[in-house]
């Protein structure tokens, strides 16, 4: 993923989150959405450099995040709320997404030419 698909996704994934929660006649105001967005982009990024997308390595940045920004918001519980599913998820993501990954560079190399150097 670029830097600019990063972006987009947690960007999306957090006004996601905070039109359900306006469907469940729950607010979440644009603070939090940033929150949101903050975490999601940073832990994609964090994975796109190599890291290893752990609970703990998740939970440790949710808890960086709010150390700094959870005075701006008002909305602070739904915050918590979806960052507490987020976290708990986004390994599993990761995850499934390198297996995916992995299985099509499996295919590819099947099914390509081996190259003569």
């Amino acid at each position: 993923m670029t830097s600019r698909e990063i972006a987009e996704l947690a960007l999306w994934t957090a006004k996601a989150i905070q039109d359900a929660l306006a469907i469940d006649g729950r607010r979440l105001d644009d603070a939090g959405t940033d929150i949101i967005r903050e975490y999601v982009q940073t832990d994609l990024k964090n994975w796109r450099r190599g890291e290893k997308i752990t609970l703990e390595n998740s939970a440790a940045l949710v808890k960086e995040i709010l150390s700094r920004r959870s005075h701006e918001t008002e909305t602070f519980d739904e915050v918590i709320s979806a960052l507490t599913v987020l976290y708990m998820k986004f390994p599993d993501f990761v995850e499934d997404q390198q297996r995916q990954r992995e299985a099509e560079a499996r295919r590819l190399a099947a099914v390509m030419p081996a190259i003569k150097v």
